[in-house]
């Protein structure tokens, strides 16, 4: 079987990987850019994706073993562990890594037209096209914007710091980079809005600045075809923005589904993923029509048990934490 995978982010080279060397498998990788890892991200991975997909050591900048959680600037928590909670990754270098060892046709740009698929202007042969094109291919109403500033403030590199503000369902942080640290903020907001707020946090010399929007919305549950995978299809936690990690697990479902001749969609519901990424849109719909102003969910993020707070941020809860933390009412 060919296998034509749009798209050389997280998603569309995991996938690929999942199926190299496989029988019956010819697995190539399009991607319009020259190089992958362009899209702007804070580069934070949560540690557990190591055990299905190889991280190269010098795509590591560092391990993650302190949180630090803001509301309105004031400190709230300050998680602390010997042990790591992910790491601060090299994207670009990171994906680069994983592309040399796969079958990738950089600057390919990949169309539509009367149900066929072109690649440059020729005719794509392939038996199965799988989109993993990001929030490019989902309608602008399911993403939210993201703005990051590149600066030289030092930070510790084992800290990630996330601020919560009143008024405003998102947040912004500061992860540190190779050289500095990266500041930036999404929400449900415009973007002037988004730069004012950010300024409170703005530290250092800004060396770039650069936005993109992110895909918000929950899993889109009329591509749960095995067409799409990754952002293209929603897996994004949409209160932390995650994306990296739930991208690769939906690819490591889909590619053993795949190999397993299982239907795609009753694996992917099984799983999960599918359920925790479902939560964290229901709560973000729901604070939208009930708690505009966050007031509800600040008191959330104020009033609970920071661990339980970090379950819930990184997909690791079950209904019992959803209790504790949101109470029926909310729920």
């Amino acid at each position: 079987m060919r296998i034509a995978i749009i798209g050389a982010g997280p998603a569309g080279l995991s996938l690929a990987y999942f199926l190299k060397g496989l029988k019956n498998y010819e697995v190539t990788v399009y991607e319009s850019m020259p190089e992958p890892g362009i899209k702007p991200c804070a580069w934070g991975l949560i540690t557990g994706i190591e055990d299905i997909l190889p991280i190269p050591k010098e795509a590591i900048i560092s391990e993650i073993k302190n949180f630090r959680i803001y509301h309105n600037n004031k400190l709230i928590y300050d998680i602390r562990t010997n042990s790591k909670l992910g790491y601060i990754i090299d994207k670009p270098l990171f994906l680069k890594k994983l592309a040399e060892k796969l079958d990738v046709q950089f600057n390919s740009k990949v169309v539509s037209k009367n149900d066929k698929y072109f690649v440059n202007d020729k005719i794509l042969e392939a038996d199965k096209v799988i989109m993993a094109t990001g929030h490019y291919s989902v309608d602008k109403s399911m993403t939210i914007p993201a703005i990051q500033y590149i600066t030289d403030y030092e930070i510790d590199k084992e800290v990630v710091e996330f601020y919560f503000y009143s008024g405003l369902l998102g947040y912004a942080w500061i992860f540190p980079d190779r050289e500095g640290a990266k500041i930036g903020i999404g929400g449900y907001a415009e973007i002037l809005e988004l730069k004012e707020r950010v300024k409170q946090i703005l530290k250092g010399r800004i060396k770039m600045f650069h936005g993109a929007r992110v895909t918000d919305y929950g899993v889109i549950e009329e591509r749960l075809n095995g067409n799409y995978v990754g952002e293209a299809l929603g897996t994004v936690y949409a209160i932390t923005g995650e994306g990296i990690r739930p991208s690769i697990i939906s690819s490591k479902i889909l590619a053993d589904s795949i190999i397993n001749n299982k239907d795609f969609k009753r694996e992917f519901k099984k799983s999960k993923l599918y359920w925790t990424l479902n939560w964290h849109a229901k709560i973000i719909k729901m604070a939208k029509e009930r708690d505009p102003s966050t007031t509800k969910l600040s008191k959330i993020l104020i009033n609970n048990d920071p661990q339980l707070v970090l379950k819930f941020a990184i997909g690791d809860f079950n209904r019992l934490d959803l209790l504790k933390m949101f109470g029926r009412s909310f729920i």
